[in-house]
This record gives C-alpha cells, structure tokens and sequence, in this order.
C-alpha cells in the first residue's frame, strides 16, 4: 500500500511517499524505490512492481559476471 508521511527538510515541507508492500511507486511510468517531493507539488504516485524481483535479477547478474571472470563458484 501507497503511505505518505511529511518530512520537515531545512524548514521546507516534503511529502515522502513509499510502499510498506516494498514495491516500486510509479509516477508517469517512472519507477522509484520512494519519492521525496516538495509538498505544494502533491505529486500522486501509484503501486508498480515488488523490488525484489529487480534484486534478484541484478544478483544474478552479478554472480554470472563472477562466474564468467573467475571469481565465482
């Protein structure tokens, strides 16, 4: 689910907006681990894809490389 919770940055008030599912927020097709905006922007942000998923992808990526470089098992 979508939370919103303001945050008092140097006197200037932000909306920082997150997934307590931990997945992405999606804003005109641009997935973000959390946004941090300026709160007169009200900026609305939807639910996109867990990150998870983009993790595991990069670590098996890595381990790949490592394999293929000679530094792996």
């Amino acid at each position: 689910m979508i939370q919103r919770e303001s945050v008092n940055i140097k006197g200037k008030e932000f909306i920082r907006t997150y997934s307590d599912a931990g997945c992405y927020v999606v804003r005109d097709g641009i997935s973000y681990s959390e946004a941090v905006d300026p709160a007169e922007f009200n900026r609305q942000y939807t639910e996109g894809e867990p990150m998870e998923e983009y993790t595991s992808e990069i670590e098996e990526k890595a381990a790949a490389y490592d394999i293929l470089m000679g530094g792996g098992s």
